[in-house]
């Protein structure tokens, strides 16, 4: 590849010249991302002017914030802190970083693609890369990209240029056809036309950016439709045409009501590795006033946690003393439960359950470092036996730290040791604390995905059970074959109180003292997990996998991150799509068997928070989407091709692209040469409602080379 390049480079030193993926704009021809020959102008002023701006920014909102003394004037969104080569408001076809991009004179890209057309004569098709110009559009005939793509059997070159600004009406395919077949001399008959256009739905991508930028951007991520048709026209057909559903969710993202099971996720994330670290190296090895249990970005808030224990505590005193603890079972989901929306906002608000460990879980989560978890664990329990308050600890809650806290409510007389023990053992304290938090964990994505009907796949998921490697569909059949065809739900928590495989039942199960199972005089389970000691040195404290094994963890992880990109996909597929449980089903099928799969691109939860952007794509049953087919699409493209095997006309392959766009398909830099500029575009391109396209073709001719003279 060097040396098809060497004269090219040696020739034009001074321009960008560099093999990389297709940019935004090439792509938009090609419709794919393969590696290409790029060549234009780098502007170097830009990224100076960019840096500038963005210290002026930066310096602008610490006096802001200074003059006002409120955080919440600070707006900490993308539009505030980055470059104005962002659009936040409206969505844009290029990317940041090629804005930087500048045109080349014409003339001067005809010299550069011939030059390397000479050495891509030499090469097989498979070792040619193709070589595009960006090319200045303010000379005659408005070119913008220019390309060469032979090879030692193909001479192979295009051009794209700019036709003007028109709306839809005004585009005639049928008569873009009879000229495609007037020029190659074939019937209208043998001429294919390929339709494809996106809808954007909502939201912007962002690129590349930094994870402190992305969770606070204006926008939780990108929803779009792209339709694919053939026919002669440019009106969606709601039938005939396939639909590909794509998506980008930006995992948690500020205003995303699915954090309030992810901000489990990342605390037992760190607890976990905090344990691993401890088990290798012994738990001096960690210090716990700087061991990070929950990690806050810019924008997070931070909340008071001793306060919020302190009203934890006052709450379930209260519950004691009245005899008015709320109904156990699931608080974010009830019979009126509607949507995502509505049990996330619910779980946010309330939590998901009564079980006094669970709301204690969602205060510890938010410990920024393992001191302050344990402190406040510590304290929670000292206040527990005191014997004020008995907690209500819902029946199916097996963790230790549970019957702990029931035990420790009705009174011992080795409390202080209990305490002290704990206090004294970092990891026993952490390993009690995420114990809980994963079972809560596992309960809530569970019961959330059972809006869905699919409750039985997702708890097969912390199995390893072989069930849990049968499909969505197996399982269905599987139920279906064992019910005979008869009544039956795959939603185990449709009779929360009374069915037999839910996991909440009554709060007054554990209100009345169990003589077999709660005596204040047998301690030996805790003893036996190693909360009492049985030698007389109170610090001796057993090893973790003692009491409890955390091996599985690491998998459950794993299994979090994967179902949780997951909800996140159906929490803004709901919101952007506006569909109801019944459509989300399908979806939320292929999302849970691409994601959580040996196929799945998750494979721990700290690739998900380095890299925070997700994407999907799939198809996606039209009558899902109908209304927004209706409406204008973003971008119409238009492929004029011959049929294969033709041997009418003229020999050579000629296939012409069609582009009509509501916005720029290229950077400001190369637009703003065109005529009217961008300004003056933006202004007409709406008359009335009329909606104006801006339109580019691309025409790519491709002849084959006579390898040998014949005499």
């Amino acid at each position: 590849m060097d040396n098809l390049l060497q004269p090219v480079l040696e020739s034009y030193p001074k321009l960008t010249i560099e093999k990389q993926f297709c940019p935004s704009y090439v792509e938009m021809y090609t419709k794919n991302s393969r590696e290409i020959v790029m060549v234009f102008v780098k502007n170097k002023l830009a990224t100076n002017t960019i840096d500038s701006k963005f210290e002026k920014d930066n310096k602008c909102e610490a006096e802001e914030l200074e003059l006002t003394g409120s955080p919440l004037k600070l707006d900490l969104s993308l539009h505030t802190i980055l470059d104005d080569t962002l659009i936040t408001d409206e969505p844009q076809l290029w990317t940041k970083e090629e804005a930087s991009h500048l045109p080349v004179a014409i003339n001067k890209a005809r010299d550069i693609a011939n030059l390397y057309n000479k050495s891509l004569t030499t090469v097989s098709t498979e070792d040619a890369i193709p070589m595009w110009i960006l090319t200045n559009p303010s000379d005659e005939g408005k070119p913008l990209l220019l390309t060469v793509q032979s090879d030692d059997h193909h001479f192979a070159r295009g051009i794209v240029t700019y036709e003007g600004s028109m709306t839809l009406e005004e585009v005639d395919l049928d008569k873009l056809v009879e000229q495609y077949a007037a020029q190659e001399r074939i019937n209208t008959d043998l001429v294919t036309v390929t339709v494809d256009c996106k809808y954007l739905l909502s939201g912007i991508s962002y690129g590349s950016h930094t994870t402190d930028e992305l969770l606070n951007a204006p926008h939780g991520g990108l929803t779009e439709l792209h339709c694919e048709w053939q026919g002669k026209t440019l009106v969606t057909p709601f039938i005939n045409c396939k639909v590909n559903f794509e998506q980008e969710v930006i995992v948690g993202h500020l205003a995303s009501p699915c954090n309030a099971i992810w901000k489990s996720v990342c605390s037992l994330h760190n607890i976990n590795q905090l344990l691993v670290d401890m088990t290798a190296a012994g738990s001096s090895s960690v210090n716990l006033e700087t061991a990070v249990v929950r990690n806050y970005t810019v924008g997070m808030k931070k909340p008071n946690n001793t306060k919020r224990l302190s009203e934890l505590l006052n709450e379930t005193e209260t519950y004691a003393y009245t005899a008015e603890c709320p109904a156990g079972g699931c608080t974010c989901v009830t019979e009126d439960t509607s949507s995502l929306r509505q049990c996330l906002s619910a779980m946010n608000a309330e939590g998901s359950s009564n079980d006094f460990t669970y709301k204690l879980w969602d205060i510890l989560r938010d410990c920024e470092t393992a001191e302050e978890l344990v402190t406040l664990l510590i304290q929670a329990l000292k206040f527990i036996s005191s014997g004020k308050i008995r907690p209500f600890i819902d029946a199916n809650n097996k963790t230790y730290l549970s019957k702990l806290v029931l035990k420790l409510s009705r009174g011992h007389s080795q409390t202080a040791k209990v305490l002290k023990n704990l206090r004294s053992s970092s990891p026993q304290a952490l390993s009690l604390v995420a114990q809980v938090g994963t079972e809560k964990t596992m309960w809530e994505y569970t019961r959330v995905m059972s809006l869905l009907e699919h409750s039985f796949y997702i708890a097969g998921i912390w199995t390893t059970d072989a069930r849990s490697h049968e499909s969505i569909e197996q399982i269905n059949q599987t139920i279906q074959d064992m019910t005979m065809g008869g009544d039956f739900t795959l939603n185990p928590f449709d009779n929360i109180s009374t069915a037999e495989h839910s996991i909440r039942l009554d709060c007054e199960s554990f209100y009345v003292d169990d003589t077999n199972d709660l005596t204040v005089d047998d301690f030996a389970s805790l003893k036996k997990h190693g909360l009492v000691a049985e030698k007389k040195d109170a610090n001796e404290v057993p090893i973790i996998a003692d009491e409890i094994d955390i091996s599985p963890w690491k998998n459950l992880l794993m299994k979090f991150a994967q179902v949780h990109v997951c909800l996140e996909h159906l929490y803004r597929a709901e919101t952007c799509l506006r569909a109801d449980f019944t459509n989300l089903k399908p979806i939320a099928t292929r999302l849970l068997e691409h994601y959580v799969s040996e196929r799945s691109p998750i494979k721990t939860v700290g690739q998900v928070l380095s890299d925070p952007v997700q994407k999907i794509r799939m198809p996606i049953a039209n009558n899902i989407v109908q209304d927004h087919l209706k409406k204008p699409a973003y971008w119409y493209r238009t492929v004029i091709n011959r049929k294969e095997n033709s041997d009418q006309g003229l020999i050579r392959d000629c296939k012409l692209t069609y582009v009509s766009s509501q916005q720029p398909v290229f950077p400001p830099s190369v637009w703003q040469n065109l005529e009217p500029p961008t300004d003056e575009v933006t202004e007409i391109t709406t008359i009335g409602e009329e909606l104006k396209y801006h339109t580019t073709k691309f025409t790519f001719l491709s002849n084959n080379l006579i390898s040998k003279l014949t005499l």
